[in-house]
């Protein structure tokens, strides 16, 4: 349950500060009094469904004080310590914030490009307004039923009318990658609508700042005024279908929820949304804010638990929804202190280098998004975020490795899903998308040690994988250097077997035969790559199990 990973989270932070020593008599001196490893370590899944949080009820959001409070103040806890959400093996297991997919397995291009979406295709034909979207919404729209699952209710939204497809491929595509990395998303389907074909519900209402009214003809209209249509007139728009359960608003990225007793780990200190800097920085989605975030209330197996979603990626790549986006996307916050200062002390002369940077036409469907001046170090999103200031290089390294496992042909047939009319949008995208992961993956595999993928054989030949290497971000280093020890789980203490040795390549072999009566080993890998001194090693952990020696431990 939550309760033993946050126990645990304890051990870990006491082992990064610092533990893998032996002393020159063999046995390194602890004070430990809980064992480093448990056996059910390492936990694949965080069962925080475990008590029931039928107590929990909508809070309200308010864009403009979410704005405020991140822009203006410093909300959640800055200390930047280790993520406490992560297992032994430094990975972030399934919980209701994330189901791992591609960063744990090979998915199928079929698989990638069906998403969340119950249908391959929403062909429906007609649609009736049941509502409008509220108070606040930016992006024009409403929600509707269409006559074949009359009880759905889905989010319809439009394209600008001289950037057709634009936000509603946006739309799909965030969606379709987001659950690919792991995160909980809602369905999405781009739809091409007949104005003729669309009705009002007889009770429909629209809230908006006078109140909660009648939605009218007039309303439907002023939205369609607003939309994109092709050739034969359709309107392009996105269909998001609401999840079941309860909407409880949105999740922020710090603190807690109070009414939720399986929320424990602050917000700001978890991976998952640490990382979304990194999936945010590589999709351009720079409107990644708690209002683009979802909780619901479900019910399972008798109680009710909250889960997480991702949503609304209308302003992701080029699009801003209503228009492109601005040529400043991802260089500078709204209210950003550094380029006002510069603007000031130049008297406005200052031109900054992403401005004067020679960025290619783009197609009107692919908006304004490019990998020229793309430094993913420096990207930023709308305002700040307190989960993506506390990243730290562990946490974009986790990042990194998830976004170079789409490949080009994954990233042709996600773009490809969108069915643009335009074939250069869908080439300029794939391109850009491309471009950007490459840019991502030498940034932020090399900020650290970027050894991974540990396996022991019951003969002692160990293997490993280098993500920089694969990635072919980094050459292969000069050496590995390795340092084997017995391992006592219960005292926290280390005996050195045999020297020190060095391997050329990620193969390697124990420097002496195995103790036949270790329950651990353990091995420090120290990577000796030009360039990089600040690389501090990766200690690995394995456990004896009856197949052979389990990886239980990785620590960066």
């Amino acid at each position: 349950m939550s309760s033993k990973l946050a126990s645990r989270a304890v051990v870990a932070l006491a082992l990064a500060a610092g533990a893998f020593v032996s002393t020159e008599g063999g046995s390194a001196q602890s004070t430990r009094t809980t064992p480093r490893f448990y056996p059910d370590d390492p936990i694949a899944a965080d069962d925080d469904t475990a008590f029931d949080a039928s107590g929990a009820s909508e809070i309200e959001l308010s864009e403009n004080f979410d704005f405020l409070v991140n822009s203006f103040g410093s909300p959640g806890d800055r200390t930047l310590l280790r993520a406490v959400n992560v297992n032994t093996l430094d990975e972030v297991p399934d919980s209701s914030w994330f189901s791992n997919r591609i960063g744990v397995r090979d998915m199928p291009i079929a698989e990638i490009v069906r998403g969340p979406n119950k249908f391959p295709r929403l062909d429906a034909e007609e649609w009736t307004v049941v509502r409008g979207k509220g108070p606040g919404g930016f992006h024009p729209g409403f929600r509707a039923v269409h006559p074949a699952d009359p009880k759905q209710v889905y989010q319809l939204e439009v394209d600008p009318p001289d950037h057709p497809q634009m936000a509603s491929g946006a739309e799909l595509i965030g969606t379709l990658v987001y659950h690919a990395l792991g995160y909980h998303v809602t369905d999405v389907y781009t739809v091409r609508v007949d104005p003729a074909k669309m009705r009002i519900a007889p009770d429909a209402t629209v809230r908006d700042a006078s109140g909660t009214r009648k939605f009218t003809r007039g309303d439907l209209e002023g939205i369609l005024r607003l939309a994109a249509r092709d050739a034969s007139g359709k309107v392009y728009m996105s269909a998001s279908r609401f999840e079941d359960g309860k909407d409880l608003g949105h999740f922020q990225y710090y603190g807690t929820r109070p009414d939720d007793p399986n929320d424990i780990h602050p917000h700001e200190h978890r991976r998952e949304l640490r990382a979304n800097r990194v999936f945010s920085a590589w999709l351009g989605h720079d409107d990644s804010r708690a209002v683009n975030t979802l909780n619901m209330l479900l019910d399972a197996n008798g109680r009710k638990h909250v889960r997480h979603y991702m949503y609304d990626f209308g302003a992701i790549l080029g699009s801003a929804t209503r228009f492109p986006d601005s040529i400043t996307s991802g260089h500078e916050y709204y209210l950003d202190k550094s380029a006002s200062l510069r603007a000031l002390a130049t008297l406005g002369f200052h031109i900054p280098g992403y401005v004067r940077a020679p960025h290619p036409p783009m197609p009107p469907s692919a908006g304004f998004v490019s990998s020229i001046a793309f430094d993913p170090a420096r990207w930023k999103p709308n305002y700040p975020n307190a989960a993506f200031s506390n990243m730290r290089p562990d946490d974009a390294f986790w990042g990194a490795r998830l976004v170079t496992r789409f490949s080009d042909e994954a990233l042709r047939a996600i773009v490809g899903e969108v069915g643009y009319d335009d074939p250069r949008a869908a080439e300029y995208l794939v391109r850009t998308l491309i471009e950007r992961r490459d840019r991502i993956a030498r940034v932020w595999l090399t900020g650290v040690n970027p050894v991974t993928g540990f396996r022991l054989a019951a003969d002692g030949a160990l293997t490993f994988t280098n993500a920089a290497v694969d990635a072919e971000v980094a050459p292969p280093p000069a050496r590995y250097t390795l340092t084997w020890s017995r391992f006592d789980n219960a005292m926290g203490t280390h005996v050195a077997l045999g020297t020190e040795t060095a391997a050329s390549g990620t193969n390697a072999t124990a420097p002496v035969t195995l103790p036949t009566d270790a329950e651990y080993i353990a091995v420090s890998v120290r990577t000796d790559q030009p360039g990089q001194p600040e690389w501090q090693p990766v200690h690995v952990y394995f456990r004896r199990d009856a197949g052979g020696w389990k990886t239980v431990g990785v620590f960066r």
